[in-house]
Parts: structure tokens; sequence; C-alpha cells
């Protein structure tokens, strides 16, 4: 019988991966672009700043609708204005400024101090509403406590699990970047925003905003994470956007250190793209596929592991779903502060251990037959 043989990487790997075609474009509109100064200083602050960054830079001829310094989403269809600084006498460097803020911010620095260890980080944006911005918070905080159970029954378990970032209503006008990249609105709304992401500061499902903030909601948007990429997930959860970032040195190191491979490996690269390619797509209308229908192998870290039972997997999967319950009465849990990491300590029943159970039932079923055969 044909073997289904897991693969070495998860999702989350896939995460880390730069396959280099999703760069943002930083574009400059001047009256004459062919003019070697034309972009001046701040076309050498990018030069410096952007190298080791997703973001590229660009000098285009200024047209009506088109002046100024915009940002373009890799795909092309979106933009985001970029306030130029003043100019008044003791500004300093106001180019060296504007290139920097494209690429940090002190709550994208923060997510990339967490997203390279973690699991996975939730990105939780205040709404004005606090009681709205409460039950969000709360639902977080059971979603990862539920994700942290299942973690080491996951295809690659990761010692460190999802954590919470949030972002105050009072800090938003310093992180619009930030918030246009991820699709979130840019300005307080009384609803609070989330969003699940990943590995290099990739976004995981759709963004949440208000009652659509649930633990079922985000706890799906985490098993994902950790499941194995060769399994039929459509790709589209491995390819959401990722925000502008630097990704220098110190990250690479770091990411290597923690994955125990070069994601920026030509090699790795290669392979990841080749996984891509080949798995099932969005639908036609573009709609990402929910994972809505395979939770219950999603949030047991189910994969395509090598067995020696020839039921259909997808038969065993959903045997090995019934044990553990997904909805338990979580214990109460302290409000986090700002970017507090809340976790809970992995605990209730082993799925693998059904697993075994499984194989035994049908081993042991199928000798007393063989036995009865025999006997006649």
């Amino acid at each position: 019988m044909p073997l289904a043989e897991a693969c070495r990487y998860s999702v989350r790997d896939v995460g880390f991966a730069d396959l280099g075609n999703e760069r943002y474009t930083l574009r400059f509109y001047v009256d004459d672009p062919e003019k070697p100064e034309a972009a001046g200083a701040l076309g050498q602050a990018a030069r410096t700043l952007l190298g080791d960054s997703n973001v590229i830079f660009e000098v285009a001829k200024r047209e009506p609708g088109r002046e100024g310094l915009v940002l373009v989403s890799p795909d092309g269809k979106r933009s985001h204005s970029i306030a130029w600084p003043g100019t008044e006498a003791g500004a300093g460097e106001p180019e060296w400024d504007v290139a920097q803020s494209i690429i940090a911010s002190p709550t994208r620095d923060a997510l990339l101090e967490k997203l390279i260890p973690a699991y996975a980080v939730v990105l939780l944006v205040d709404g004005t509403d606090a009681a709205q911005t409460k039950r969000a918070h709360t639902a977080a905080v059971e979603a990862i406590a539920e994700i942290t159970k299942l973690m080491p029954e996951m295809p690659k378990p990761v010692e460190h699990p999802p954590v919470v970032v949030r972002l105050p209503v009072d800090r938003m006008a310093e992180e619009t970047i930030l918030l246009w990249s991820l699709g979130l609105d840019t300005s307080p709304t009384p609803e609070p925003q989330a969003v699940v992401v990943m590995g290099r500061g990739r976004r995981v499902g759709e963004s949440m905003r208000g009652g659509l903030i649930t633990r079922t909601a985000l706890q799906e948007a985490m098993a994902v994470v950790g499941q194995d990429c060769e399994c039929g997930l459509d790709r589209v959860w491995m390819q959401g956007e990722r925000f502008p970032l630097a990704w220098g040195r110190a990250e690479k190191q770091a990411a290597f250190a923690e994955l125990g491979f070069d994601p920026d490996n030509p090699k790795v690269k290669a392979e990841i793209s080749r996984i891509i390619a080949r798995g099932p797509n969005s639908r036609p209308s573009g709609k990402p596929q929910s994972a809505s229908d395979n939770f219950d192998q999603l949030a047991l870290g189910y994969s395509e592991e090598i067995i020696g039972i020839e039921e259909p997997m997808e038969e065993i999967a959903m045997v090995t779903s019934e044990p553990p319950a997904l909805t338990p009465q979580p214990a109460p849990v302290p409000t986090a502060k700002k970017d507090e990491l809340v976790v809970e300590e992995p605990s209730g029943s082993n799925p693998l251990a059904w697993m075994v159970a499984l194989i035994a039932v049908v081993a042991l079923g199928g000798g007393g037959i063989v036995l009865l055969r025999r006997g006649s």
C-alpha cells in the first residue's frame, strides 16, 4: 500500500521563508526621475536602511493624484500615503527618519522579538469600547491556553507557546504602517481588532473584529500554524501578508537557532516554494478556504505519518479526534498587561495514546478472525 510520509517543515516553518516575491514598494514621486539626484537624501537613506528588509525603493514621475511618498502593497492593489516630516531648521535628517519608520516601530519590534521563539503571536488592537476589548482579550487568553495543551502532540512541537501583544488605542497613530499592512483599521474604532501572526511577520488567516474575535476563531487559526505543510491544507494559510520589517544578521541567527535550519538557504527556499506551488490553493472566488471542516484534525496536531493500517487517513483522523474535549471550561485568567506573555502549561489527554489503542484493537481483532478461521 502507498505510504504517506510527513513533511519536514511545518506551516510555522514556511512562515519564516522569504521567497523574494512579496516586496513592498516605497515609491517616491518626483518631477524628473531620470536625474541622478532625483531621490536625494531619501534615496541614500533607503538604500542603506532597506537592504535587509522586504521593502524596495523606487522613484517615479509625479502625476496628478500621484504625489509625495507612498508605500505600495506587494500585490500592487493597495497603497498607503507616508507623511513627510517638517523641514524647518533644526529638524535633523528627516529622510532617514522616514526610511526607518517604514520598517520599524515599537510594536513591530515587540512582535519581532516574540515571533522568532514563540509558536505564534496574537496581535490585539484595543477598541474604545472597554467591554468589547475585555471579551476579545479573554478569548485570546483562552485560545492560547487550549493550543498550549495541544502543542506537544503536533507534528513539530515548539517549546514556547503563543503570546499576546496588545496595542493600546493611544499608540495606534505610531503604528499605521503595521496596521495597514495587516488589513486592520489605522484609526481607533469601538470594536477591538485581532490577527494571528507567525514566522517572519506573516498573517495567518483573516483579521477579526469585535464579536468575530472568539476563542474558536483564534484557536482555529493558531492550530493551522503547527500543521504539517504537506497536508491537504489550503496554501492561503501559508501565504498571508507580511508586515514591513527589517530582517538582519541578528534575526537570521536567532531563527536558525530556533528552527534548526536556515530559512534563507536557497535549497530550503526552493523546497518550500515547491511545496506551496503543488498544494491546494484558494477557491476561484478568491475567498480563503476555511479550516473549520478539518478543525478536529488541526487542533489535535494531525499529520500524515507512516503507519501500517489500510483504513483511509480521514477515518483514522476522525477516531483520534474524538477523545479530547476541545471546549473545556477554562479557569479564570487574570487580565494581562500590555505585551505580557499569557500562557498555561500543557495538560489533558494524549491523542497519540488513542491512536496506539486503536492500532492494538485493529490488530487483535484481525488476529482473532484468523484464529477462528483456522479453528473452523
